[in-house]
């Protein structure tokens, strides 16, 4: 089933255009705010990143709903955009800010207990964000795919995992593993861009180079390495979101509709037969 959903998504990337348009989306975002930093406005860069992330979940309904209803135009797009739009945005808020609190009650004791405060609150995050992440993965497809409301929307994908433990573990891996595909061919292709500003340097003193903390990285990566890394960037997260979107909607449809058409109240009469109540 998971090998069946990335095959279709791979087709629907190809049959249907207006998929690219929540990458494209994405990768602009990415490349935008980046390009702030480097120019020395990081405050106007994290005003754009909050406004794009609020901005997100219209182009992810459009996406959903554009398999879902199996329209290939550009006005299927925007319509479910814009239905989907409120329900994926406050479900997402719901969840984030039930994540956030959770972890400030397990950071609480753990730095009672002599944990430094960085430390405590890297564990909290990351023990508190990956199971909120494992659980609650497939709720924008619920709102889309089932027509789910906020609330709803999260009980179902919690639902959905638990109902299908063996499918949603070997869907997360072959998620990781072709993110992790791409970031290291992007990694690759960057590391050629700047390789005649890094090979100076570690011809001259490897060990130095060895013990270059992030900030000594960045200016000796230079304003026009971070330039062709965010340009990079954008083409990775166009390709790649525009991938795991669709292969995340195909495995949620192929998954939950079946087994959700079925009416939930009637009998089977002496011959197998369903009459709904």
């Amino acid at each position: 089933m998971v090998l069946e959903s990335l095959r279709e998504a791979l087709t629907r990337m190809v049959d249907t255009p207006v998929l690219w348009i929540t990458g494209l989306f994405m990768g602009a975002l990415f490349a935008l705010v980046l390009l702030l930093e480097v120019a020395g406005s990081p405050v106007l860069g994290a005003r754009v990143g909050f406004l794009g992330l609020c901005a997100l979940p219209f182009f992810l309904g459009g996406s959903y709903g554009t398999i879902r209803e199996k329209e290939q135009g550009i006005h299927g797009y925007l319509r479910a955009g814009a239905r989907y739009y409120f329900r994926i945005l406050l479900a997402g808020a719901v969840i984030l800010s039930v994540a956030f609190l959770t972890a400030f009650l397990v950071m609480i004791p753990l730095t009672f207990v002599g944990e430094p405060l960085e430390a405590a609150t890297s564990l909290a995050l990351l023990g508190v964000g990956i199971p909120f992440a494992f659980f609650t993965f497939f709720f924008d497809t619920a709102v889309v795919f089932e027509d789910r409301k906020v609330l709803d929307s999260i009980r179902r994908s919690v639902e959905f995992v638990l109902g299908n433990p063996g499918r949603a573990v070997a869907f997360y891996p072959v998620n990781l593993a072709i993110g992790f595909l791409i970031l290291f061919v992007s990694v690759v292709i960057w590391s050629f861009t700047i390789a005649d500003r890094l090979q100076p340097f570690m011809d001259v003193n490897q060990t130095a180079f060895t013990n270059i903390t992030s900030e000594q990285m960045m200016n000796l990566i230079g304003v026009p390495g971070l330039r062709s890394g965010a340009i990079i960037g954008f083409f990775a997260i166009w390709i790649g979101g525009t991938l795991l979107l669709s292969f995340k909607a195909c495995f949620f449809r192929r998954m939950a509709l079946p087994a959700a058409a079925l009416p939930q109240q009637g009998e089977f009469d002496e011959k197998g037969r369903w009459y709904r109540y």
